[in-house]
């Protein structure tokens, strides 16, 4: 499940896999999850793996950066919206396949939410104009969390 081709699992919780990894020499860790549900606007035939990440470099003083790689490009200067049991609209910004939270100081709240809630969904549209929702399991997030706060304090 783990998007990075040499992540090592720390394991799975529920839906979600917590991992480490080395980026530029530095030890990250993540728990990466994929929609257990997609919806399209239209066909999307050819997407490839969408992924919702939750990151921490603590070289980098990066914690608890939520992206997701979405398995298609965006349409450029695309808006991807994020829900947690249909509640509350997260904003993040595109670049290619990849988006992150618009306001890094929203953050804290979707992780919490996140950690509250029981289901996500995804929001985001293709080059090509389509519409996709992708929803994950939120089942498990919060002990794979845990775990990468244990791996990468």
């Amino acid at each position: 499940m783990a998007p990075a081709h040499s992540a090592t699992s720390i394991g799975t919780f529920k839906q979600w896999g917590a991992y480490t990894s080395t980026e530029g020499g530095a030890k990250m860790c993540f728990v990466a999850s994929q929609p257990t549900e997609k919806k399209y606007s239209k066909d999307i035939s050819g997407r490839d793996p969408a992924f919702f990440m939750i990151t921490t470099i603590p070289n980098k003083n990066i914690r608890n950066e939520a992206s997701t790689i979405i398995g298609y490009p965006f349409a450029d200067n695309s808006k991807v919206t994020v829900k947690i049991d249909g509640n509350g609209n997260f904003t993040m910004f595109t670049d290619k396949d990849s988006a992150w939270i618009e306001n890094p100081a929203q953050e804290p709240e979707l992780i919490n939410a996140m950690r509250k809630g029981s289901r996500m969904e995804v929001q985001g549209t293709s080059r090509r104009g389509t519409i996709t929702t992708d929803t994950y399991s939120l089942s498990g997030i919060t002990a794979a969390l845990e775990a990468i706060a244990k791996e990468c304090p």
